[in-house]
């Protein structure tokens, strides 16, 4: 953690009461935060890795809980909180792909499954609701990721600093 938060929050330990110094370290925590993150070329701020995310989920908690009086930081954190819940979408990668393989699967599976149960495979039928199922699971781990993943790797190449 940031030196200048750890002290201040050893100085609200003693003085819990202080709105002054609550406001303080809500600011240090903003500093922190803001330095955390990845910085396009462009000096677009972005969360690029899972601890940034994480950091930055902490860090809006924090604010709102120091100083929820002070307009600014206010704005930041509804800002900072826009941008983690964009971060924690869940979005295809390749749609496309993902969609004409997942046709695939689905197509052979219940061709097989009505096979199985034309000819009373019952063996043929369970395995093709299994591999099935389990075709379309891979599909949905191989092509779903959380938004902050897609948007870091296709901003690598205009990553200026990286964060933490």
């Amino acid at each position: 953690m940031d030196p200048e938060v750890d002290r201040l929050y050893r100085e609200l330990q003693a003085r819990p009461d202080d709105n002054e110094l609550r406001t303080r370290l809500a600011w240090a925590i903003r500093r922190m935060t803001e330095a955390s993150l990845a910085v396009t070329t462009s000096q677009v701020r972005l969360i690029a890795s899972d601890r940034q995310r994480q950091l930055a989920r902490q860090a809006i908690a924090q604010i709102v809980e120091l100083a929820p009086w002070d307009s600014e930081l206010h704005a930041f954190t509804t800002g900072l909180s826009a941008e983690v819940e964009q971060a924690d979408r869940w979005v295809w990668q390749n749609r496309p792909a993902a969609l004409a393989l997942a046709i695939c699967v689905v197509l052979t599976g219940l061709g097989l499954a009505v096979t199985g149960g034309l000819t009373g495979d019952v063996t043929l039928l369970v395995t093709a609701a299994v591999i099935s199922s389990a075709a379309l699971a891979g599909i949905v781990l191989a092509f779903r990721r959380q938004s902050w993943q897609v948007t870091a790797r296709s901003a690598q190449s205009v990553i200026e600093y990286s964060g933490i």
